[in-house]
């Protein structure tokens, strides 16, 4: 007997294919320099700290938030707050992960779950750095994972990525002496 095609299959596997061109325009035309935010350094591999995270109930993010260079883990864990001041019930502790020369940098903040409430989120309504950190930190100790705070002057911020994708740093001197030579 031939085997049918279902129009869910074909349904699926087109807004499968849908999905991967948005999240690869998005890449490509919509990321941003890395913001400096405070962080936390872990000695694991993207896809450790992703097993890790995702033990403790984190999902991939990376069609539902902005795309910044150099980012190689992006993830969150939705929350309810019945009793949130702002009157948001639904939050989200938003994890992001960067190449770094001892393992990966971590930034995290607390914000309102943008598939609930998109203009609160687009408008960073209530967003807590110290919050996020802190479950994240609370999550890394749980797991017996080891991390380094590490302030947000000290954090990379000139990460930039290259033509084949890979992640690059540009130190302090060098730009300061593209600087001078175009001034």
């Amino acid at each position: 007997m031939p085997r049918r095609v279902s129009k869910a299959n074909i349904t699926d596997a087109v807004l499968r294919d849908l999905r991967r061109l948005f999240i690869s325009a998005r890449g490509r035309f919509f990321t941003r320099p890395k913001p400096p935010e405070d962080a936390l350094i872990v000695a694991l591999e993207a896809d450790e700290m992703e097993s890790v995270l995702g033990s403790e109930h984190f999902a991939p993010n990376w069609d539902m938030s902005f795309a910044y260079f150099g980012e190689v883990l992006n993830l969150r864990r939705v929350e309810y707050q019945s009793d949130h001041p702002l009157g948001y019930r639904w939050w989200q502790v938003h994890v992001r992960g960067y190449h770094h020369p001892s393992g990966l940098e971590l930034t995290a903040h607390f914000e309102t779950d943008p598939s609930e409430s998109p203009d609160a989120h687009v408008d960073r309504v209530g967003i807590d750095i110290d919050r996020g950190l802190e479950e994240l930190r609370d999550v890394l100790e749980e797991n017996d994972v080891a991390y380094e705070a590490v302030p947000a002057r000290e954090t990379r911020r000139d990460v930039e990525v290259s033509a084949s994708g890979d992640a690059k740093r540009e130190d302090e001197e060098e730009r300061e002496r593209r600087a001078r030579a175009n001034a």
